[in-house]
């Protein structure tokens, strides 16, 4: 059977960096009807939390208003052969250039139509540090590049994929108007070794 890898992190109440509580309650409390035993474990939860968080999907809803929202993505979309585009070692806050994104591509075997591209940075270890804001970006370009190339879906280990400063949020734009999804704070990357793997990213 295929090994398989959680590429999510774990979201920690109180750790978290955003809004994520979790209050513990009697499953009674939720429904009246239900008969709680005494001693009975029977518990379930109320939680408070914003979506932007860990690691998470970013529909294009995010910036475009008329386009979908994560429920109406389908679920094709979300599945799939991906490649792994090893772009570490680039310097802090550097913009990924075509050809680099081109190379790690071609370092790979190849981006195939209706791939899932994960783009690994080498940032995952920095998740939660200063240093997790210095991770490379790729250009408008490379990701223009990165849709001619057929890709249905994004994944990478930072968090995000704009240009920094960009109010206008141009790399979104290039990858929503192509109605491409964007996972954010994608990790584990360190524990796979192929560089074309299964992944299925369902919400």
């Amino acid at each position: 059977m295929p090994r398989v890898i959680d590429l999510s992190h774990v979201i920690v109440p109180g750790e978290a960096g955003r809004t994520f509580e979790i209050e513990m309650v009697g499953a009674e409390e939720i429904n009246p009807n239900v008969v709680h035993l005494p001693g009975q474990w029977y518990i379930m939860h109320n939680v408070n939390m914003v979506s932007h968080i860990a690691t998470h999907i970013e529909a294009p809803y995010h910036i475009l208003k008329e386009r979908a929202d994560l429920a109406q993505i389908p679920l094709e979309q979300l599945c799939g052969e991906a490649v792994v585009l090893d772009l570490r070692g680039l310097p802090p806050r550097s913009g990924i250039t075509v050809a680099q994104m081109r190379a790690a591509a071609n370092a790979a075997g190849g981006i195939q139509e209706g791939d899932i591209a994960l783009l690994n940075l080498g940032y995952a270890a920095h998740y939660g540090t200063d240093a997790y804001a210095d991770a490379p970006y790729p250009t408008t370009e490379a990701i223009h590049w990165l849709v001619e190339q057929g890709i249905k879906l994004v994944g990478v280990d930072a968090s995000g994929v704009e240009v920094p400063g960009s109010e206008e949020h141009v790399n979104h734009h290039a990858f929503f108007e192509a109605d491409i999804p964007v996972i954010e704070n994608v990790t584990g990357y360190d524990q796979l070794t192929r560089s074309r793997v299964m992944v299925y990213a369902f919400p």
